[in-house]
């Protein structure tokens, strides 16, 4: 086939095929790991068992702390050629407390998996070198302690052949070892370069891994500084392997980066506690919790292998990077760990390649992890590429929108203490302030009716308005009509010798008021739509903070008043008591203060209630608030205790005042469920004296005048003392 007929291989395709390679490269270091030398020899029988179990030379221990199994293992040899090296016995490391061989007047060394004491880092094995035998035969007796269920397998072999089977194992433990190393500051570089937190939790499982993998292999203890972690023995080694189950769920739940329901949530925290909670019991070194601690940290790795599987599955769906290797992955080194921990028969055949097959699988998934992640840099680039875009035109919206953003500050510091007479006039003429400079024009014009229940006319320049409101009169109508269709629209005004051009920017007014904003340019020319749109801008910008600043103000306005009764509420009334006293003080004028109290109140709130006694304050207030009179102020002061404050009134005409108020609240018809009540208030007022400096002096002798009427009987006025010497 020619080259233009060739198609491009897909990278799903390309991907599969190194998965498959990888996969034949892992199988057949492994094959040839476990494959025993050609000299190696298994024991041909047990002759006795003590503790412990046997079969084709394979010793399991039902893991019983600090019971002493015991097993004599028979060994037929060989013809012994000359040059054959001396025979020694090694067994793969294991997690044993004690492990050693004794024979007829001979005893091996002890070796404990906790404390290592081979030459080399990385031992992979216990060695012993009993007395070379006289005849064909070889007997010697097993001793094992161990804490927990295991088994060993030891094999008669040549010193030689020793020497490589742990050489052959310590160059796995150390391949094993540096790959997961080199993954770990590899997840630290991406993450300085990415400051994607998965990498960081890539770094965590990467590290947990390498602590877990080297305890497994009892290589943790031999390096200064971690010898210690053999204080804990194998519940040590149970602890590790929980905190690794932490790392791993948390990697898989950032990489398949699936969004949890509630219920999923909580099993995961359950989860997580769980397994802290067992660390620390772990960490307590608790020998009467080993066998318990055993069976929980196998059934939490093999829980969180099938929610691996799970994991997987949605990132398989989510067409995540490296997923479908990685499930695949994931099932095999899953499947060798269980026949490793659960079936004699596989450790029995390879101890090696039972040993290093899920470890390989760990460190291969791991391996592809990364490929997974590291493909999240591309996203990351995009993105970044996608925030550098917006950021560049945020700027230039940022540049168009400068002399926005002095409009609306100006704006808001303009009109937020207004009243809502002049919110309207000034905004419009902060519009002009700011918008002009940006759009040169000869004339401007913003004219409104009905613009909340007003009319407005602001003029650039001021003396153009004579001008303008003759061509507002003749031109109403079509303006009107102009300004409802709500479109900004432009058109040429006068004759070819003096033309206009001019710009219409509709207001929002509700029918059948209107308004408008009128740019007037010479020429024929007229405005650019990029003008138009920021003419536009302003116009929206000013109205939008002409409504805003009204509601702030009736807000303002209702802040003030008593929401039961419509009145003044204490804090305006202090603050205009105030005033008004200062006012008088300075002018030298008369200020006199009434303290009304609706008599016999607690009984009605007693008899009828608190919502009969609330309709009671509301007619009151309203027959006070329209007895009190023009000029004066009129609130709540309190309760069922009310306010009338009376500038430039004497004590003479605010008694009248205050009889008038008396009188109109005794003759109020009241009713509540069809029954009348008869209501009553108590009136003292004050008038301020020469020397009185505060307010609050005026108000307590208004309050001392007003128990005064209470004493006498209520229903009527009293006046404080020394008011007419």
């Amino acid at each position: 086939m020619n080259r233009a007929g060739m198609r491009p291989l897909s990278p799903e395709l390309v991907a599969g095929l190194g998965f498959a390679a990888l996969l034949l490269l892992l199988a057949s270091v492994l094959l040839g790991l476990g494959r025993d030398p050609a000299d190696a020899l298994r024991a041909a029988d047990v002759l006795h068992v003590d503790g412990a179990q046997a079969s084709s030379g394979y010793v399991l221990l039902p893991g019983h702390p600090g019971e002493v199994a015991r097993a004599r293992l028979h060994w037929d040899l060989p013809p012994r050629m000359e040059g054959d090296a001396r025979w020694v016995v090694w067994v793969p490391r294991v997690p044993v407390d004690r492990l050693q061989f004794s024979g007829t007047g001979w005893v091996g060394p002890e070796h404990d998996f906790f404390r290592p004491r081979a030459a080399q880092a990385f031992p992979g094995g216990f060695r012993s070198v009993p007395p070379e035998p006289a005849g064909s035969a070889l007997e010697l007796d097993l001793h094992l302690v161990a804490a927990g269920r295991l088994g060993v397998l030891p094999l008669l072999v040549r010193e030689d052949h020793a020497v490589m089977l742990e050489q052959r194992a310590s160059a796995m433990s150390a391949a094993v070892y540096a790959v997961l190393l080199v993954l770990a500051l590899l997840a630290l570089a991406l993450y300085a370069a990415a400051r994607d937190s998965a990498f960081l939790s890539y770094f965590a499982c990467a590290m947990c891994t390498l602590l877990l993998l080297a305890a497994l292999n009892g290589h943790l203890y031999r390096f200064a500084g971690l010898s210690f972690l053999g204080t804990w023995r194998t519940q040590g080694v149970q602890a590790l392997i929980l905190v690794f189950l932490l790392a791993w769920t948390r990697l898989l739940e950032v990489y398949a980066g699936a969004t949890l329901d509630a219920r999923a949530r909580n099993v995961l925290s359950t989860f997580r506690w769980t397994v802290l909670v067992l660390i620390a019991l772990c960490l307590a070194n608790l020998p009467a919790f080993n066998t318990y601690l055993g069976t929980a940290t196998r059934l939490l790795w093999v829980t969180t292998g099938i929610a691996g599987v799970g994991w997987m599955t949605v990132a398989v769906r989510r067409r995540l990077a490296m997923a479908w290797p990685l499930l695949v992955l994931h099932v095999l080194t899953y499947a060798a760990l269980l026949a490793h921990e659960f079936s004699p028969a596989w450790n029995g055949s390879n101890p090696l390649l039972a040993r290093f097959a899920f470890q390989a699988g760990m460190v291969t998934t791991l391996t592809l992890f990364a490929v997974g992640l590291v493909s999240r840099i591309a996203d990351f680039r995009d993105q970044r590429d996608r925030d550098r875009l917006a950021r560049l035109d945020s700027e230039r919206r940022m540049a168009r929108e400068a002399a926005r953003g002095a409009f609306a500050h100006a704006l808001q510091a303009g009109l937020r203490t207004l009243s809502p007479g002049d919110i309207e006039w000034t905004a419009f003429r902060l519009l002009f302030d700011h918008l002009l400079p940006l759009l040169p024009v000869q004339s401007a014009v913003a004219v409104a009716q009905g613009f909340h229940g007003a009319e407005m006319l602001v003029v650039h320049p001021t003396s153009g308005r004579d001008e303008a409101l003759a061509d507002l009169e003749r031109r109403a109508l079509p303006l009107k009509r102009a300004a409802a269709a709500g479109l900004p629209r432009q058109e040429l005004l006068g004759n070819d010798q003096h033309a206009r051009t001019e710009a219409l920017l509709p207001l929002q007014v509700r029918a059948p008021g209107w308004g408008a904003v009128l740019l007037r340019r010479d020429g024929s020319e007229g405005f650019a739509a990029e003008e138009m749109a920021l003419a536009m801008e302003f116009t929206r910008l000013a109205q939008l903070h002409v409504e805003q600043a009204v509601v702030t103000a009736n807000l303002r306005r209702s802040a003030e008043m008593d929401a039961l009764t419509g009145s003044l509420n204490r804090r305006s009334v202090d603050q205009w008591l105030l005033r008004c006293f200062n006012e008088a003080e300075r002018d030298g004028q008369p200020l006199s203060v009434i303290l009304v109290d609706l008599d016999h109140f607690k009984s009605i709130n007693d008899q009828h209630g608190h919502v009969a006694g609330d309709h009671c304050l509301r007619t009151v207030a309203a027959a006070l608030r329209k007895a009190v009179g023009e000029g004066a102020l009129f609130g709540r002061y309190g309760g069922e205790e009310f306010i009338g404050i009376l500038p430039g009134v004497a004590a003479a005409p605010a008694r009248e005042t205050g009889e008038r108020m008396r009188s109109a609240v005794e003759h109020l018809d009241v009713r509540w469920e069809e029954k009348p009540l008869r209501l009553t208030v108590s009136v003292g007022l004050a008038t301020r004296r020469e020397g009185e400096r505060s307010p609050q002096d005026t108000v307590d002798r208004a309050d001392k005048a007003l128990y005064a009427a209470k004493r006498l009987g209520r229903n009527c006025v009293q006046v404080a003392p020394a008011v007419f010497t």
